[in-house]
């Protein structure tokens, strides 16, 4: 091995330890992402529900007034 191949070696793991750092930052992303995709699965589960209750009793509000006028 030549010497211009040593220094070539030391960046090749000064490059992989930067790349092993930069996989974990964007394992973290990853992980804090899935984290967050799940609130929102849920806060969109839950305003469907609201949506759908309130559109029930929107409906029986308007069958009770319909009823009391006739």
């Amino acid at each position: 091995m030549t010497y211009v191949g040593i220094f070539d070696e030391i960046e090749k793991k000064d490059e992989n330890k930067a790349l092993k750092k930069r996989i974990k930052e964007l394992e973290g992303i990853n992980k804090d992402h899935q984290k967050l995709n799940g609130k929102l699965h849920q806060e969109n589960k839950r305003l469907k529900e609201d949506i759908d209750r309130l559109s029930e009793e929107r409906d029986n509000y308007k069958t009770l007034a319909e009823n009391k006028a006739t």
